[in-house]
């Protein structure tokens, strides 16, 4: 039963063009809401142009290479900035060897080991026949593990005794002044340590 709220509006169409509609719409459609709904995105601009929606679905005509490069200077600029961070944390600017030495091997302790990747993500590595470190900084970028070994979470497992800065020049530390086999990795713009790589 029509809705007394709306009025009468006739169209005319030859009757091939009527055939013709009535044969494209779906059998739960009637062909005033297909009219009706045509009309209303004619006037909304909601329509695509042909030859645009053709462009938009091909995917393979679009070039990202540009972004791709500036994603990959980007990153580099984020490492060198990491690496110039470590270069600033001189002898000078650190606490005594001593004291350092003891927060470095408190902070070793919590330090993620490598084989606290689960068994799959390492499986995956040694299948894709990577460096270990690497594979690391990408299961970590593709957020496949849920080890963090940042300064910041390495600080927080030591109950807030000491200040991230100071945790982070203890495992700087403990990767280059010490025989331990603690190595660090960059990964989504922080330096992430690890063990047993």
């Amino acid at each position: 039963m029509p809705d007394r709220n709306q009025v009468p509006l006739n169209v005319r169409v030859t009757p091939e063009k009527k055939e013709e509609w009535k044969t494209s719409i779906d059998n739960d459609e009637t062909l005033a809401g297909v009219v009706r709904r045509a009309v209303d995105r004619e006037l909304n601009n909601e329509y695509v142009h042909v030859d645009a929606a053709d462009y938009l679905d091909s995917g393979d005509d679009i070039d990202f290479s540009e972004v791709t490069t500036d994603l990959d200077s980007l990153s580099g600029q984020v490492e060198a900035l990491q690496s110039e961070l470590d270069d600033a944390l001189t002898p000078g600017s650190m606490p005594p060897e001593d004291e350092l030495s003891e927060v470095a091997m408190q902070a070793l302790a919590h330090i993620p080991r490598y084989s606290d990747l689960s068994d799959d993500v390492r499986r995956e590595i040694g299948e894709r026949d990577m460096d270990r470190l690497r594979g690391v900084k990408i299961s970590i970028e593709g957020r496949q593990t849920r080890v963090d070994g940042s300064a910041q979470a390495i600080a927080f497992k030591m109950d807030g005794d000491e200040s991230e800065l100071i945790v982070r020049q203890a495992l700087i530390y403990l990767e280059n002044r010490t025989t331990e086999n603690v190595r660090s990795t960059i990964a989504d713009g922080t330096r992430n340590w690890v063990r047993g790589v």
